[in-house]
């Protein structure tokens, strides 16, 4: 979950980029007569975001009586997507993640661009570049049919909300063989109750405690032969020794990251450090 810095352009700069690239006289005019309506809706957008209330913005049938919903969503992937001119700015937002990879989840590589406004309820939003956010394909996917009809139920916005670098994301090491790791969201106590509350929904719309806890599975077997030697070697001081000084290593690049909050609920865990490292080969 990644602040992103806002597109460098707008509303009125796409839409005008996308229509002088568009054969259709008709289709061209019926967007830019919607420049209007598409403006407007964009001032809504930018007051309510930082307040975290895009939920007030009322889903509609069509831009105009010309511009469709579904003549939109043509001309989002026809002429947007598609367009020579536009594909460059299609491609600036895909690839505003740092390394590629996915703000939603923290994990997989941008694959596509997801409306954070669903196209089918919102298309005055199709071209508008705050409501583009790159994505991996299956934080995409788990957003599709999800709609906010209140603070609590909106996912995590890159361009506008902020999770500090207070600590938020633990684990439980769970004493099993192999070990068990579970994820969950510790809110600071910072946060407001409505932050809190978004921060779990969209940990659990994207799934996240799953995708985390494949992903630290495939960590501990990773480690699992230097923990070994180094305890042969050193003792249970050692293998805490060695959990920190990674803990340290992923703090310092991502306090929130899955890493970070691994090597901590591993180091701190004196059941793993003693005996658990040693069933990491186990099998279930």
């Amino acid at each position: 979950m990644k602040k992103l810095a806002l597109p460098a352009f707008n509303a009125d700069y796409t839409v005008q980029t996308c229509a002088a690239g568009i054969t259709n006289p008709d289709r061209a005019q019926a967007l830019t007569g919607a420049l209007p309506v598409i403006n407007a809706a964009e001032s809504q957008y930018l007051g309510l975001a930082p307040l975290g209330e895009l939920f007030k913005i009322q889903s509609t049938d069509g831009v105009t009586p010309l511009l469709t919903t579904a003549l939109m969503g043509v001309i989002y992937k026809s002429h947007f997507v598609r367009g020579a001119a536009t594909r460059a700015l299609y491609d600036a937002i895909r690839s505003a993640s740092a390394h590629q990879i996915c703000p939603l989840c923290g994990q997989r590589i941008v694959g596509s661009v997801d409306h954070y406004l669903p196209q089918a309820l919102h298309p005055a939003f199709n071209l508008t570049p705050v409501n583009l956010v790159p994505s991996c394909l299956d934080c995409n996917k788990a957003k599709l049919a999800k709609v906010a009809t209140k603070a609590e139920e909106q996912t995590f916005h890159p361009y506008f909300d902020d999770l500090g670098t207070e600590r938020w994301l633990m684990v439980q090491i769970q004493p099993t063989s192999p070990p068990t790791i579970v994820f969950w969201v510790c809110p600071p106590a910072a946060w407001t109750a409505v932050l809190a509350q978004r921060v779990q929904h969209h940990f659990n719309v994207v799934g996240l405690a799953v995708l985390y806890a494949a992903q630290a599975a495939s960590e501990l077997a990773d480690i699992s032969y230097g923990l070994t030697e180094t305890g042969k070697a050193a003792g249970t001081q050692a293998v805490r020794e060695h959990l920190h000084d990674e803990f340290k290593s992923r703090h310092a690049r991502d306090p929130n990251s899955w890493k970070t909050a691994l090597y901590e609920g591993l180091r701190d865990s004196d059941w793993f450090c003693q005996y658990g490292y040693l069933l990491i080969e186990a099998k279930p």
